[in-house]
């Protein structure tokens, strides 16, 4: 390539480069140009136009910068951009992320009518409630996406894709007593779903992953699926919800995660008493039912204990996690730095490690006692050793005596 070819070519591609209009100016000159222009008459859908053919053409950090020029213009007002979103949502050759972009970096009233206008993906919808800043409003499009979801429900779902997808709303915020009114309407609803089609047949465990069986019990879940399931019932289709005996089902179940997390942290039942609420004579018959299932060998004492918790007559054991409890085997002995070394060359904090729980505890207080035998010994030794005994008294020497008389003569 010759010197003047190669000069030109370089010029062109520079001077074409700099030719680039900045966002800033595109969004001047294509969309709040003709708005001030006071000789041109241009209405909200054309302004809309513009707008969606500039961010059609961007690339994606371009789009995202006329955006924010877009969304910093007095000129556009939010119903604009609402329409704009709507529009590019509505437009088959349009991508989606145009509207979720627009949702994304606009105010949170903007974003709000994206939502509720715009025809956009799940994954996109709440992708845009993720961004919003005010909690209420953020309250309120997660009640939203969780009332459309309860209103799409038809039948009964594949639970762990069911399950997964209310997790992710319900992880957009903390819970909240509006958020938990439209969760445990889904969670009935399921439920009623579940033992239609089963002809009585309840898996509490998928729910459980959304709620807890104790909160479950708590808010009467039994009586909210008694009237879903009324619901879902087809005209003139017989009712056979057995009220009393779904109670005991989620007795049952509650009472046997109590006791499944009190024998594994070696606790008494009444530690994880999680059932709040009042319960009749009756209720407390069906209580004792299951504790005794699960329990045999508990003492009166701690029945009446259990029982008065569940009343709420008596607070919840103070209880102190595996994590933050200190161990007995260890507080307050003194043990040589050598028995800890030789327990580690030995192989024995290993193979501790690899032990369950039940055997790890086990072992623990062999080797507990074992130490305490080895260290009251050698404590006794020493005692022995650091002891004075006193020398023996000294026997006074004898003098010879001295005989004198007859041998003198």
């Amino acid at each position: 390539m010759r010197l003047k070819d190669f000069g030109k070519r370089f010029q062109e591609e520079f001077l074409g480069k700099r030719k680039e209009k900045t966002p800033e100016e595109v969004v001047k000159e294509e969309v709040i140009e003709p708005i001030q222009d006071e000789n041109v008459e241009i209405n909200d859908e054309e302004i809309i136009k513009k707008i969606i053919i500039l961010l059609s053409k961007a690339s994606n950090e371009r789009r995202r910068a006329i955006i924010e020029e877009l969304r910093k213009a007095e000129e556009i007002s939010s119903d604009i951009l609402v329409g704009s979103a709507v529009q590019a949502a509505d437009s088959e050759g349009i991508s989606d992320e145009v509207a979720v972009d627009l949702a994304k970096q606009s105010s949170d009233k903007t974003a709000m009518g994206i939502l509720e206008n715009a025809e956009i993906s799940d994954e996109d919808r709440l992708a845009i409630i993720k961004t919003l800043k005010d909690h209420e409003k953020k309250e309120d499009a997660i009640c939203r996406e969780l009332n459309m979801t309860y209103g799409t429900m038809k039948n009964l779902e594949q639970q762990s894709e069911f399950v997964e997808r209310i997790k992710k709303i319900i992880g957009l915020s903390n819970r909240t007593d509006k958020i938990n009114e439209e969760l445990y309407k889904i969670v009935a609803r399921n439920l009623a779903f579940m033992y239609h089609k089963t002809n009585g047949g309840l898996d509490l465990y998928p729910m459980e992953q959304l709620v807890p069986i104790h909160e479950m019990i708590r808010v009467k879940m039994p009586e909210k699926i008694e009237e879903e399931y009324a619901d879902i019932l087809k005209e003139g289709e017989a009712n056979h919800f057995d009220l009393k005996e779904v109670k005991e089902r989620f007795l049952d179940r509650m009472i046997k995660e109590i006791h499944k997390k009190a024998k594994d942290e070696g606790q008494p039942d009444s530690t994880f008493m999680k059932y709040i609420g009042e319960i009749d004579e009756e209720q407390s018959k069906v209580l004792i039912k299951y504790i005794q299932k699960y329990n045999p060998d508990i003492s009166e004492k701690e029945m009446t204990k259990t029982l008065r918790i569940a009343k709420g007559e008596e607070s919840e054991s103070i209880y102190e996690s595996k994590g933050k409890k200190k161990d007995n085997i260890i507080e307050g002995k003194d043990i040589d730095i050598d028995i800890i070394q030789e327990c580690i060359n030995s192989g024995l904090v290993k193979t501790l490690g690899e032990m369950s729980e039940q055997e790890r505890k086990k072992s623990l207080i062999a080797i507990n006692n074992s130490l305490e035998k080895r260290l009251q010994k050698e404590k006794h030794i020493q005692m022995i050793k650091n002891t004075k005994i006193a020398p023996k008294e000294e026997i006074p020497k004898v003098k010879k005596a001295e005989i004198k008389g007859d041998m003198d003569r």
